[in-house]
């Protein structure tokens, strides 16, 4: 049982990156314009973040170290200090989206006004992980946004075309259809980026030091990375199929967060809608989590201060002080009006830029033997790894270029 329930961290990391709500629209919109051709991306991701987060798994059970001590071992402090600002910003801004998007997600339940809501939310959240012990706060969260897999079965009722699907999954780049190859890629790299969001690892491997994993957890360290990753690769996929499947044919381009609601319990009618918004509901609670204690955990790891989420609040000020403080500053932002959506595509694709200077020292540190002994990668692990990072390097390359040319997907 116990070790069924540490499946939950591998659950909530997963859904909080792979289905929070710039997956859920971002996905959408890519099947709404592309129908099943960037199921590929899907693939791709989901098995470079398997293998980045069993790496930081293994590194923090064996070494016990999670990610921004490994980031400034390797990259010194002045490289580490520019990841560090920009990771923590990213955060911040997913943050945001996260809480506007839960004001959303109440209004369409309960029809009380978004800022009260938004307000309301916040504060609940930051109660929930005052008053909550790390594994409670995963449970809840990893076993609540399991609700969302009435997307999946939304998807499976309406029929999807299956010769289509597999043809989807293969990765050929400008397909013959294909109509707007720049748009096209836009879309790959933001769908591709949105499953290795870096805030996935920080929290991934601050939660496995959390939770007190050693050497002799490296086997479930395994089968939670993989689990959750694939559950969030099936979901995503079926966000990206209702997409095709309800909108392509319509000619309908779904830009706010209610009109993916409407296609993920269309099978079912209002049924299934209010499963769907509470699914949501803690999906992108969970990210709002997640995105506001990796803030914390960030600044007190790569410092050398005193952090854990299960230590008394007063006995680690610092990190207390600065996930209370993402909660607050997201609140701002949101109140100011900026819409959430507005936020997510700048995180998304700002996120690719920050990724290869997260993910390289995990890489450096997995595979070095001096401080993983037996458990350092072996060739093939650090082969498959150095392809992904490869990737991540091309994609994080032309994500801003992609984005000013496609206005952020508009073109």
């Amino acid at each position: 049982m116990k070790k069924l329930l540490g499946i939950t961290l591998g659950v909530m990391t997963a859904l909080g990156g792979f289905v929070d709500l710039g997956q859920i629209v971002f996905t959408m919109q890519a099947g709404a314009l592309f129908g099943y051709q960037l199921l590929w991306t899907i693939v791709l991701g989901t098995a470079g973040i398997i293998v980045y987060m069993e790496m930081c798994g293994r590194i923090a059970a064996v070494a016990r170290q999670p990610v921004f001590a490994v980031v400034r071992t390797c990259l010194g402090f002045r490289l580490g200090l520019v990841t560090l600002v920009a990771s923590n910003l990213l955060n911040l801004l997913t943050c945001a989206a996260e809480l506007g998007g839960i004001a959303i997600v109440l209004h369409l339940l309960t029809g009380l006004p978004e800022r009260f809501l938004l307000i309301a939310s916040a504060i609940v959240l930051v109660s929930l992980i005052l008053l909550l012990r790390f594994q409670w706060i995963e449970r809840i969260f990893g076993l609540a946004g399991l609700m969302m897999i009435i997307f999946a079965v939304s998807a499976l009722t309406l029929r999807p075309n299956w010769n289509e699907f597999a043809h989807g999954l293969l990765p050929i780049a400008f397909q013959p259809d294909l109509k707007q190859p720049v748009l096209y890629s836009y879309f790959a790299v933001g769908s591709f980026s949105a499953l290795l969001m870096a805030y996935e690892v920080h929290f991934y491997s601050s939660g496995a030091i959390e939770e007190g994993w050693k050497s002799k957890d490296l086997g479930e360290n395994f089968m939670v990375a993989a689990l959750g990753s694939v559950l969030g690769a099936v979901l995503t996929m079926a966000l990206l199929v209702l997409g095709a499947l309800v909108f392509l044919p319509k000619g309908i381009f779904p830009d706010i967060l209610s009109t993916t609601v409407e296609a993920g319990t269309l099978p079912f009618g209002r049924k299934a809608v209010i499963l769907a918004l509470c699914g949501m509901l803690a999906t992108l609670s969970g990210a709002a989590i997640e995105t506001g204690l990796s803030g914390g955990y960030n600044l007190c790891q790569f410092f050398h201060l005193a952090w854990g989420k299960n230590r008394p609040a007063k006995s680690v000020p610092k990190f207390t002080a600065t996930w209370v403080g993402m909660f607050f500053l997201g609140l701002l932002i949101c109140v100011a009006g900026i819409r959430p959506l507005q936020l997510v595509n700048i995180s998304i694709i700002f996120g690719m830029v920050i990724l290869p200077l997260t993910y390289y020292p995990i890489l450096q540190i997995a595979k070095d033997k001096a401080i993983m002994g037996k458990h350092a990668n072996s060739r093939l692990d650090t082969a498959i790894a150095t392809i992904f990072l490869y990737l991540i390097t091309l994609a994080a390359i032309a994500a801003i270029p992609l984005m000013v040319i496609t206005h952020s997907g508009q073109l």
